[in-house]
């Protein structure tokens, strides 16, 4: 099978990025794969898997792109690395591999980015396409700002647009795998996030002493309770036993150093910028204990705790989403509206029993090794590919009667339209087959 694979690749600074990266690997076993970017550089390294092509919508070959057996399309909520492959996919059907569920903030980055009347207008028309009057209210409220994307994300997810033109649809959540199944218009499969560590972690490495080490790593905006960690931390009484590393891009850097110096926490509390991946391994290997908090969460299955547990490294997560799948045997728990208490009683049982922790970031590794396992992902890829590969011209040919049937009803009345569409849908049915 020749798959098409569009995805953004490094070094872009994208966790799906990643995700293919280390995936590939696994998969070209599997399938001929051509790797689709409309980036300018990518890591050649990608290359000795796969063939790499550009593309640029201005001038998109589709020739070449239509001669694969699938099309695969990996949307996530950036529009600056998804908006081309959206755009691509929009065109020709394929299969889309939804990394958030929720994606307002990828279609405000289209529409909204430049505040053009013509895409304002456009972003209203979809609002009140999926969500009818109330989602166009939403709409206005939105652009008045007396509601934030947050809010509209978790009630106006516009999850449904970027699907317009899919075949299938694959999830990395149960709840998202429910959610879009319910729908019954997509043929859609649920597979665990794949992950792939080189780095070997050893428990016993780790120093085991006072003060102990935290750390929160990625892109921190304001849903990853940075503020919650630090206000716990400064009115915690045995707060010098922990030591903070904080590595990435935080939304706001100025805001972030000037609470860590209003808190009196600068002596316990480290800022970095994004490092490389071989000192950002070596930091979670001697790190004792990570904060993984989302709220609210976009839908995403969570490459950053895979990551944590790579490591063998306990984590606190928000009860929400992806993470609420996950066992207490394996993360510890913070609830929403109650951060600031759980985050303070898990750093007391930390002390207290910190075997207890060790023993929860060992078994989140066990489960990281037997639910995302690239072979068992890249099988399933592969499998739900060849299934929705025989319905595709089933799919292009009921859209283009349906496209037929809308354009022949401003023409002629519905008994005429009835005749005139089925004559269509045997014509199309004869060509598709």
């Amino acid at each position: 099978m020749k798959i098409n694979w569009f995805s953004p690749l490094p070094p872009a600074k994208s966790g799906i990025a990643e995700y293919t990266s280390r995936l590939i690997p696994t998969l070209q076993k599997y399938a001929e794969i051509v790797l689709w970017t409309d980036q300018q550089h990518w890591s050649s390294s990608l290359e000795k898997y796969a063939i790499v092509r550009h593309y640029d919508l201005a001038n998109t070959p589709w020739v070449e792109i239509n001669q694969a057996d699938l099309n695969v399309y990996h949307i996530g909520n950036n529009s600056d690395f998804h908006f081309a492959i959206w755009q691509i996919s929009c065109q020709c059907p394929g299969l889309v591999v939804l990394h958030d569920i929720r994606l307002q903030h990828f279609f405000t980055g289209i529409y909204l980015e430049h505040r053009q009347k013509s895409n304002i207008d456009a972003y209203l028309f979809q609002m009140k396409k999926y969500y009818g009057i109330q989602g166009e209210q939403a709409t206005e409220k939105f652009l008045s700002g007396y509601i934030s994307t947050e809010y509209m994300a978790e009630f106006y997810p516009l999850t449904f647009l970027a699907l317009e033109n899919a075949v299938g649809v694959v999830t990395h959540t149960k709840a998202d795998f429910q959610t879009i199944k319910q729908e019954k218009r997509w043929f859609v499969g649920y597979a665990p996030l794949p992950y792939i560590s080189e780095w070997q972690a050893n428990s016993q490495s780790k120093n085991n002493k006072a003060p102990y080490h935290l750390v929160v790593f990625g892109y921190i905006g304001a849903n990853r309770g940075l503020d919650f960690l630090l206000n716990a931390l400064s009115s915690l009484p045995e707060k010098n036993q922990f030591f903070l590393d904080i590595y990435g891009q935080v939304w706001n850097k100025s805001y972030i150093e000037q609470q860590i110096k209003l808190l009196g926490l600068s002596k316990l509390v480290k800022l970095h910028d994004f490092v490389a991946d071989a000192e950002l391994d070596l930091a979670l290997a001697n790190a004792n204990l990570a904060i993984n908090l989302r709220y609210p969460t976009m839908g995403e299955a969570s490459l950053s705790q895979l990551r944590i547990w790579s490591h063998a490294l306990p984590s606190l997560v928000t009860r929400v989403g992806w993470y609420a799948e996950q066992s207490e045997e394996t993360v510890a728990f913070v609830r929403q509206n109650h951060e600031i208490e759980d985050i303070q009683q898990h750093l007391k049982s930390f002390l207290a029993n910190p075997e207890y922790f060790i023993k929860m970031g060992k078994n989140g590794q066990e489960i990281l090794h037997k639910q995302h396992n690239p072979e068992i992902y890249a099988q399933a890829i592969m499998s739900f590919g060849q299934n929705i590969q025989r319905f595709r011209r089933s799919v292009v040919a009921y859209d283009l009667i349906e496209k037929i049937g809308e354009e022949l009803s401003n023409w002629v009345d519905c008994k005429t339209l009835d005749m005139q569409i089925k004559k269509v849908a045997e014509a199309i049915y004869f060509i598709s087959n």
